[in-house]
């Protein structure tokens, strides 16, 4: 599912209420345009009614007057001013009487009343008509706008400080461990910010600690690693100084592995990337395993893989000190191709999925006998680089897969 940003979220949420407020009052104007018209008929209608009451009854031309004046119309007793009024007036709706008719006409923004009964025209200009104004529907909308554009802004400004707190834990996650995400405030979010650039001081710290007693622990063993094999090539040649020169050098290639690894892990390792040949790269990682070749045997292609040579044949060469150790014959086949390199071995299948073995301080005996710390590096490596770690058993064979 793709992910929506809370922002766009918020943004798209108050543009649907704008838009739903000016339907509503669009709506709203046209109804209240109906009745206002609804209402200056009714009273036309009355008025003509009482008018004709009048004139049924025979009443004299003072109470008809006085009628027009209640209802705030004027009688336009001129016959040829009449005719001029009524020439070319839009004609808004006709209401059928007994011998007659009323009809309600406008002209110039005003409306006319014109009575024919018996024959008798008898003609009425209502002074109370004002034509409709949307005015006042407008200052509401204005008002109403106004307002969700007030509380748009105001959780939007409430809401900022997430960017700037996003940065910065997506600035710790790439491994910048001087960034600080405090916001000053007094609201949850400025608490988290408080929260989290605490937590992260307190892993700055640790991280740190971690390191120089990494690096103390380096040297120290170099320092007595590097008397022991000047010591040995002292010693006479023998198969006893050979060994232990194979042992220091073992020794001296390890402590070397662990601070490349303690590098990577902490994000400051920089890939060197460049097109090797499997050849080279598996023949570098028997040499740093310091096993013979023949143990192990071979299918690989004339094929270049862009990869960091020293990252990728640390790599492999626990594949292969897997393989050896854990195999029943002790010996190991490597296949390799545009597709990834393989370590093959005899022995039974694993006893947990792969993922149970590529954490780096996984409970269980089965870890920490070496295949937990082994597969974590080689899982690591792999990361970096953007391949993938895949673990297959068939026909009885251990098959670690790296995928280009």
């Amino acid at each position: 599912m793709r992910r929506i940003s809370i922002f766009v979220f918020i943004s798209a949420i108050f543009t649907i209420a704008f838009l739903a407020a000016g339907t509503a009052f669009y709506f709203y104007g046209i109804n209240d345009k109906y009745r206002h018209s609804q209402m200056i008929v009714q009273r036309n209608i009355l008025f003509a009614q009482n008018i004709l009451l009048r004139l049924d009854r025979g009443n004299a031309k003072e109470q008809i007057e006085e009628t027009s004046k209640k209802y705030g119309m004027k009688w336009i007793k001129d016959e040829k001013k009449g005719i001029s009024l009524l020439k070319g007036a839009k004609l808004l709706g006709r209401q059928p009487i007994p011998f007659g008719f009323i009809d309600m006409l406008e002209k110039d923004d005003r409306i006319y009343l014109l009575i024919n009964t018996f024959g008798r025209l008898i003609l009425f200009e209502d002074e109370r008509y004002r034509p409709y104004n949307p005015k006042i529907v407008w200052v509401y909308f204005i008002l109403t706008a106004l307002l969700i554009m007030l509380i748009f802004w105001a959780i939007w400004f409430k809401l900022k400080p997430l960017k700037s707190l996003q940065r910065c834990i997506r600035k710790f996650g790439e491994g910048e461990l001087d960034v600080h995400c405090r916001i000053e405030g007094s609201d949850e979010i400025a608490q988290v910010s408080i929260s989290l650039d605490e937590a992260i001081g307190r892993i700055r710290m640790l991280i740190n600690s971690r390191n120089l007693f990494i690096r103390n622990i380096m040297h120290e063993l170099k320092t007595p690693l590097t008397k022991g094999l000047l010591t040995v090539q002292m010693l006479p040649e023998s198969k006893q100084k050979e060994r232990l020169e194979r042992i220091f050098m073992r020794l001296d290639s390890t402590i070397s592995e662990f601070g490349t690894i303690e590098q990577l892990s902490s994000g400051k390792f920089p890939l060197k990337l460049r097109p090797v040949t499997m050849e080279d790269l598996i023949d570098q990682a028997i040499d740093l395993a310091m096993i013979e070749k023949d143990r192990g045997t071979f299918d690989i292609k004339p094929q270049r893989v862009e990869a960091d040579f020293k990252l990728l044949s640390i790599a492999l060469k626990n594949l292969i000190d897997n393989a050896i150790k854990y195999s029943s014959d002790r010996k190991f086949h490597i296949i390799a191709d545009e597709t990834g390199i393989v370590v093959e071995s005899n022995g039974n299948p694993l006893s947990h999925p792969l993922s149970y073995y590529i954490q780096p301080y996984t409970q269980g005996s089965e870890a920490i006998s070496g295949l937990g710390l082994g597969l974590y590096i080689v899982d690591m490596i792999a990361k970096v680089h953007g391949f993938s770690f895949e673990y297959e058993n068939k026909e009885k064979k251990n098959r670690f897969i790296i995928k280009f």
